[in-house]
């Protein structure tokens, strides 16, 4: 079979969010095009960066880049430009993913400026979603609402329903982050209007996941448990280590809501190994918040420190500004020492509630 016909079966299973399947495919495909054509051929060049879509789709972030960057390298030696800045912007995610936003930001903004002066607008729409999820990791929530706000206009203009659809969970992220629970529910629930029609399998699921949480910021425990679920068991089947690792934190965080304490934790250290070992230092943070307060409440007062500390420092040490704001809201109800004025560097509400268990949004 040829390399183009190999690409368009992988293009079909990616768009059934099949990516295991597809990354067989896409492997056979890079074979293919090395036989039919040069290794700077544009068709080889667009095999290794689905390659690598797939892999930081299913987590695998640190191989995803290496390929990534391969990609690139190889599309600048054959002044293909638009390939070059598909892979970088590629590249940019995964990185953003392991922890590094800000190299991660500086990339993404220089990558749309580019896609912007060659009139590519399909890619100045997908980099300005990425810039806007990349404010959202630094802890601009602000400039993240609006970022995502011009990429969905870009968007309609292209008659993209999907980029719409994935802007709006952008929006519902991040309106959830800022406290606005309402809007958030209203954005997912459009975003999931909009997978179901057109069949995206991990876009329902992220739907979903973000309907359970908005759901769980309103205190609607049942209903925001039901959702979550159907996101655990729709990311299951398709692969996906990284999202599914969100949505048992999420879960995690329910439990801990509705005082099932030990059920809590349980989904916290499940969370927590899919962040280890897919290296995403974000959610190892977030994994370390809610274990300290399961830990808290059952009055292993002994053992809470360690990881709210661990999510103190990390925090830090990422200059992850909002997830550093939420560390030391518990480590001050915790421990009674310190404050966390920072929700007002950032210009957002400060959690509410003065004791444990917090309800993380």
């Amino acid at each position: 079979m040829d390399a183009r016909t190999l690409i368009a079966r992988a293009q079909y299973l990616s768009g059934k969010s099949n990516y295991a399947e597809a990354a067989k495919v896409l492997r056979a495909a890079l074979k293919a095009a090395l036989k039919e054509e040069a290794p700077n051929n544009r068709l080889y060049i667009g095999c290794l960066t689905s390659i690598a879509d797939t892999q930081r789709m299913t987590g695998n972030y640190k191989t995803a880049a290496k390929n990534y960057a391969k990609a690139a390298a190889t599309a600048y030696e054959a002044s293909i430009e638009d390939a070059a800045l598909d892979a970088r912007l590629g590249g940019a995610l995964s990185r953003r993913a392991l922890g590094h936003w800000q190299e991660a930001l500086n990339d993404i903004t220089q990558i749309r400026a580019r896609y912007e002066e060659l009139g590519d607008h399909a890619g100045a729409a997908f980099s300005t979603w990425a810039l806007a999820g990349t404010l959202r990791v630094k802890g601009d929530i602000n400039g993240s609402i609006e970022a995502f706000t011009t990429a969905e206009g870009m968007f309609n203009a292209l008659n993209d329903a999907s980029g719409t659809g994935y802007c709006q969970c952008g929006l519902g992220g991040a309106y959830r982050m800022k406290g606005l629970y309402d809007e958030s529910l209203r954005c997912y629930t459009n975003a999931g209007n909009i997978f179901s029609s057109n069949k995206d399998r991990f876009g329902t699921a992220y739907s979903h996941c973000g309907i359970g949480n908005a759901l769980r910021m309103k205190l609607s425990y049942g209903d925001g448990l039901r959702h979550l679920k159907t996101a655990l068991n729709m990311y299951g089947k398709i692969g996906d280590t990284v999202s599914s690792a969100y949505t048992l934190w999420s879960i995690g965080m329910l439990k801990l809501m509705v005082s099932d304490v030990i059920s809590g934790e349980d989904f916290f250290k499940a969370a927590a190994a899919r962040f280890k070992k897919t290296l995403d230092v974000r959610g190892s943070i977030y994994a370390d918040l809610g274990i300290c307060q399961a830990r808290y409440l059952y009055r292993h007062l002994g053992q809470y420190k360690r990881p709210l500390q661990r999510a103190v420092n990390n925090a830090g040490i990422y200059s992850l500004q909002l997830e550093g704001c939420h560390a030391l809201k518990l480590r001050s109800i915790m421990t009674e020492t310190g404050t966390a004025q920072c929700y007002k560097t950032i210009g957002i509400r400060e959690l509410e509630g003065e004791s444990i268990p917090l309800n993380i949004p």
